[in-house]
Formats: C-alpha cells, sequence, structure tokens
C-alpha cells in the first residue's frame, strides 16, 4: 500500500469513489455532504446539532472571497438559533402521551367542554426511542406481509386462469345452442377469447408495456436533463479554477504584506530571502495536507479526476477544519484547535487596529496613535454590532482585493523609479543595508508566518471548486504567485528605505512623499478603509463562535439578536485594550505568527496528516511530517521568548 501511495497510486479514481468497505449510495452521501456548504435556513438550524464549533465554517466563508454574493451573506453572518439547540433535548415522552386523569369533580359554572375528558394523541416532540423503533419496526414487517400476501393472491389468480385456459384446449365444450360438441382445434382461438379473464389479462398486458415504454423515455429525458441541469447549477454555483487561484492569493496577500520589508529589516538580504521562501515551501506543503485530509486519501488529489473507479478513498471526506481535527485527534483537539484559530481572528482585530492608528497618525501627526485607534474604535462599533447590510459586506470585501493589487503595484513601481532615476542605492547609505542578521531572525520568521496565515479558509476554497482534483494544481499556481508578490514588496521596500523602513511600507511611502502628495494620500486612506472592512469581516466568524456558546442559556433569538450586539462590542473595545497595550504592527504579527500560524498551518497539518495516513504513509513522508512538527515547535517556542524579549 505504501508503495502505491508513494507512486501515487497505480489507477485514477473519480470524484464518487467510494470509501472502502462503503455502498455507492452511502458514498455518493458523503460526497454530497463533504462539497456543500451551509447556506440554507434549513442546514443552520440544524448546524448547531454538531459539536461546538458548528459555526465555524459557516462564519469563515466570509472571508474566503474577494467579492461576496449578496445572496448569501445574510446566510454567513447569521446568528445561531436558539430553538435548534433546545431540539437536543426532546421530552422523548413515547409514542403516547400519558393517560391524562378523569376529571371527577368540578365546580359550579364550569363550561361543559371544560368538564371532559382528554383524548390521547400522538407526542408532539415523539422521537424513535428504542421502544418507538420497535413499534415502527412492527409495522413495518406487518406491510411486508401484507404486500407478499397481495402479491401470492395475483399469482395464484393468474396460475388458476392459465391452467382453464390449458384444460379447455385440450378438450371440446358444450356449445350453448345445443349439446353439440365442437372440436376445440377448430375453434381453439374461439375458446381461448372466450375464457375468463382472457381479455383482460392481454389488454394489461398492452397496457403495461405502453407504460413502460413511456417511463423509460421520461426516465432518459429527465436524466439528461437533470444532468444538464445539474452542471449547469454546479457551474453556477461552484468556483472555475481562475477564481479559486485569486481567492486563495488575495487570503494570503493580505494587511501582513505591507510589514515585510521590516523581515529584511531585521535579517538581512540573506536572512530576509531564506526566511521568507522556507516558509512559503513548508506551506505550501501543508496545504497539501489539508486537501488531501479533505478528500479522505493521503494520495494526490489529482488521481481523483473520474478516469477509474477501481480505487478507494481510505477515510470519509470532510468539509472543514474543525472536522479535520475531530477526525484526527477526537472532540478534545477539535476544541483546542478552535480556540486557537478563534484567537487568531481575535488577534487579527488588534492589528487591524493598529494600522489604522499607524496610518491616521501619519495623515494626521497632531492626534496621538492612542486617540486615533479609540476614535476609530467607536466609529466601528454601529456598522460592526447593529448592521449586517448584505451590499454593504459586498462592497467592503471587494476592498481589500483592491488595496492588496494597489499597495503591491504602488511599492514595485516607485521602487523601479528610484532604481531608474537614483540609482542602485536609491539614497539610501550602504551601511543602512544588512547582509545577514541572526538577532533579527524570530522576528522576521513571526512577520512572514502571519503573511501566509490563510489554512483555515482552505476547507472553503476546497469545497467550492467546480473541479477538486485539480486543488493541488491551484495551490501550486497561487504559491508561486503570492511568493513572488512578497519578494517584490519586500524587496523594493528594503531597497528604497534600508534600516530606516518602517514596520508598514506605506508609512514609509507617505513619510518620503510628503505633505500635499494626492497619490500617496489616496493610498493611504484606502488602507484606512482596508483596514475598516476588514475589521467588520473578520468580525463576525469570531462573534459567531461566542453566540454558539450562548445558544443553551438563551430563551429566544430575540435574546441572541441582543446579544450578538453586546458580544460584537466587547470584542472591539478587547481589542482595542490589547493594540493599545502593544502598539507595535510588526510586534504583534510576529506573535501572532509564531503562535497561531506556525499551530495552524505547519504543527496541525503534518501532525494531523500522520495521525489519519500514518501506517499508509512511506517512510520518508513520515520523517518529513515530524521534521515539520518538531521544528514547528521550536520555532513557535524559542521564537516567541525571543520575540517577547527582544527590544521592539
Amino acid at each position: 500500500m505504501s508503495n502505491d501511495i508513494e507512486a501515487g497510486g497505480p489507477a485514477a479514481a473519480s470524484e464518487s469513489t467510494p470509501l472502502v468497505g462503503d455502498s455507492p449510495s452511502s458514498d455518493q452521501l458523503n460526497s454530497s455532504i463533504s462539497s456543500g456548504s451551509v447556506t440554507s435556513t434549513d442546514d443552520i438550524k440544524e448546524e448547531l446539532e454538531k459539536p461546538w464549533p458548528a459555526t465555524f465554517e459557516r462564519g469563515i466563508q466570509i472571508l474566503a472571497s474577494p467579492m461576496l454574493d449578496v445572496r448569501k451573506v445574510a446566510d454567513y453572518t447569521k446568528s445561531p438559533s436558539v430553538r435548534a439547540r433546545y431540539k437536543k433535548h426532546p421530552l422523548n415522552r413515547g409514542y403516547d402521551t400519558p393517560e391524562p386523569p378523569t376529571m371527577t369533580s368540578s365546580s359550579p359554572g364550569t363550561p361543559a367542554w371544560l368538564k371532559k375528558s382528554l383524548v390521547r394523541m400522538k407526542s408532539l416532540d415523539y422521537r424513535f426511542s428504542d421502544d418507538n423503533t420497535a413499534i415502527y419496526n412492527k409495522k413495518q414487517q406487518q406491510m411486508q406481509r401484507n404486500q407478499q400476501q397481495f402479491q401470492a393472491k395475483k399469482l395464484d389468480a393468474h396460475a388458476y386462469r392459465q391452467k382453464i385456459l390449458q384444460e379447455r384446449k385440450q378438450g371440446g365444450f358444450a356449445s350453448s345452442a345445443g349439446d353439440l360438441v365442437i372440436d376445440s382445434e377448430d375453434l381453439q382461438d374461439v375458446d381461448v377469447t372466450k375464457s375468463p379473464g382472457y381479455r383482460r389479462e392481454k389488454h394489461m398486458d398492452k397496457q403495461r408495456k405502453r407504460e413502460n415504454m413511456k417511463s423509460r423515455r421520461e426516465s432518459s429525458t429527465s436524466s439528461s436533463s437533470a444532468s444538464s441541469t445539474s452542471s449547469e447549477a454546479e457551474d453556477s454555483s461552484k468556483s472555475s479554477f481562475s477564481q479559486c487561484t485569486f481567492n486563495m492569493a488575495n487570503i494570503l496577500m493580505g494587511v501582513g504584506m505591507l510589514g515585510l520589508p521590516n523581515v529584511f529589516k531585521s535579517a538581512g538580504w540573506i536572512g530576509g530571502t531564506c526566511v521568507t521562501i522556507g516558509f512559503c515551501l513548508v506551506t505550501w506543503k501543508t496545504s497539501y495536507y489539508l486537501g488531501r485530509a479533505l478528500n479522505g486519501d493521503p494520495r494526490p488529489v489529482h488521481l481523483f479526476d473520474g478516469s477509474d473507479l477501481t480505487i478507494k478513498r481510505m477515510r470519509k471526506p470532510v468539509s472543514s477544519f474543525p472536522e479535520i481535527a475531530r477526525e484526527a485527534f477526537g472532540d478534545n483537539g477539535c476544541i483546542c484547535l478552535s480556540a486557537v484559530l478563534y484567537f487568531e481572528l481575535f488577534s487579527c482585530l488588534s492589528i487591524f487596529f493598529v494600522s489604522l492608528g499607524d496610518h491616521l497618525h501619519a495623515l494626521f501627526p497632531n492626534i496621538s496613535q492612542a486617540k486615533h485607534m479609540t476614535i476609530v474604535a467607536g466609529i466601528l462599533t454601529l456598522p460592526s454590532a447593529l448592521l449586517r447590510t448584505p451590499k454593504l459586506l459586498s462592497y467592503l470585501s471587494m476592498v481589500g482585493t483592491f488595496a492588496t493589487v494597489a499597495v503591491v503595484s504602488s511599492v514595485v513601481a516607485s521602487a523601479l523609479y528610484m532604481f531608474f532615476t537614483v540609482g542602485d542605492s536609491a539614497g539610501v547609505e550602504k551601511e543602512d543595508y544588512a547582509l545577514y542578521s541572526s538577532s533579527g531572525l524570530p522576528l522576521a520568521m513571526g512577520i512572514v508566518a502571519y503573511c501566509f496565515s490563510g489554512h483555515a479558509i482552505v476547507p472553503s476554497i476546497y469545497n467550492s471548486m467546480q473541479r477538486p482534483h485539480e486543488f493541488e494544481r491551484m495551490i501550486d499556481l497561487t504559491y508561486g504567485v503570492v511568493l513572488s508578490a512578497c519578494l517584490f514588496v519586500a524587496v523594493s521596500g528594503y531597497y528604497m528605505f534600508g534600516d530606516d523602513v518602517d514596520d508598514q511600507i506605506t508609512i514609509s511611502l507617505e513619510k518620503r512623499a510628503g505633505e500635499g502628495n494626492l497619490a500617496m494620500d489616496c493610498l493611504t486612506w484606502l488602507m484606512i478603509l482596508t483596514a475598516c472592512s476588514k475589521f467588520t469581516l473578520t468580525m463576525f466568524p469570531l462573534a459567531l463562535g461566542f453566540e454558539e456558546m450562548l445558544t443553551n442559556i438563551l430563551p429566544s433569538d430575540l435574546a441572541m439578536e441582543l446579544v450578538d450586539s453586546v458580544v460584537k462590542i466587547v470584542l472591539i473595545f478587547l481589542a482595542l485594550a490589547v493594540a493599545i497595550w502593544f502598539p507595535s504592527f510588526s510586534f504583534l504579527c510576529s506573535l501572532v505568527g509564531l503562535i497561531c500560524t506556525v499551530i495552524v498551518s505547519v504543527i496541525f497539518p503534518a501532525l494531523a496528516n500522520l495521525r489519519l495516513f500514518g501506517p499508509s504513509l512511506p517512510l520518508s513522508e513520515k520523517l518529513f511530517g515530524w521534521l515539520l512538527v518538531v521544528g514547528g515547535t521550536f520555532v513557535a517556542v524559542v521564537g516567541t521568548i525571543a520575540t517577547v524579549d527582544a527590544d521592539i
């Protein structure tokens, strides 16, 4: 088995490749579950039947697309239903309600309808308990026996009619006109046609043939139309290869790209380049691990392209990040990983606050950074906590995409302009460039890790693909584009400013441009709008996770709506407190990258791959997986300690 996996397997398999030991029908069910997303109202009500965090996959989808569908935003941001939680605790009083007590006496003036006894009826909270299942099975068995008896009687009647026909063919019959006996050979057809039920049998046979032919034509027509309709529906609801590549690249190229020149400032030309390329390769490989865990097989997903149906998946496909953790480590492991994911989302809120304060302080230096962040927090409270306008959120998601393109283009264009006008040094002394610095490696690794923190959204991208077997090819192209963009921004920013570069490259560009530069002012305001939009969008999946914890204690959906606003307001001011306490953009990005991203994007995918498919993996794959686990743990612990001790 290990040789087949190492070599890519002897044959390919389809998207509907059955599981080991599963029937095709069960596999189709698994495929439909794993490929779908929670969007309908019924699914939202039923999702809380699953363990916490059931709302994570639905909430994180709001971050998975650069342009949100207005029709789906309401479902992505809808608070969990309180009634859905109550359905997990039915009274389960059995098939029938208990016999009501008989009213023996009544006070004078009691209405007649109130004096009547209650009537036994089926319980409204009826569920199939063990006793109820036995009753249901007994009824099903009785129905099957009745059907068998009916079929037996039908066959007996048919055999009886055939017996009569055979007897009348062999002998003669008395004519109704007299006692003359006519030979059966002369009027054999007449005897047969006048036999009991013969014409009815012939008519029914013809009718059955016509109905069968009609049903075949209808089934063939409906199947062809259904296949075309389903393919059209799939094409409209799923994303193409280019769309998924763009979505994945948009997730990775976030606000963290602004701090990439600071990576080269901390680690030097050689150190910064090695850290950026090295961490990109590691997260590229762990993205493969996640895709194969979602597919339920350690072999490359491109083998499951529909060309062969003989290969079987080793495990059931899953559809979300928490489900991978639950399959690999159980409920406790899923809870621990989910806590890290939500902590990462909360930390991102603080990073957005710091970015807002830095850019506003660059535009209005007379006002302190902390006061800027406080004012912005008050402004963000209303739209984040009270408004869920689908069109507004859809436009906000598009702002981040446009800002990413604008930042990369502006930094690279500025560097090229300075290179052709000023020269190699770009007006910076050679002493301001460092070739290598080991003391800044922990900070550099943390910032780069934060830039590649997008693995939590990989399942959403995978499930949205029209052809999931192209997932790994999409990852290859995405990481190639993202690595090129990161190196362009990092090298260009460090080339222009050297060791004088700020935590965010746009701040350095704004300072160099000075007052009155309309282009740089527009870019700075665009970054402010981007931070606000990402803050609002990141708030929703984080708030949903906390709201889900409260569904067991809230009395109604109205109370949930009120709690939703309170939760968001509390999260806003907690994130503001963290941002005021740690107002350094590079410090926060590095800590989040070393603690959260290394766990989510390096340690967990490698460890889950070993846990799910360990016995079937080749030795080289096992060694590399353990190298990622041990190395990621070392980087997370030692890097965090070094970053905290360093003078940022």
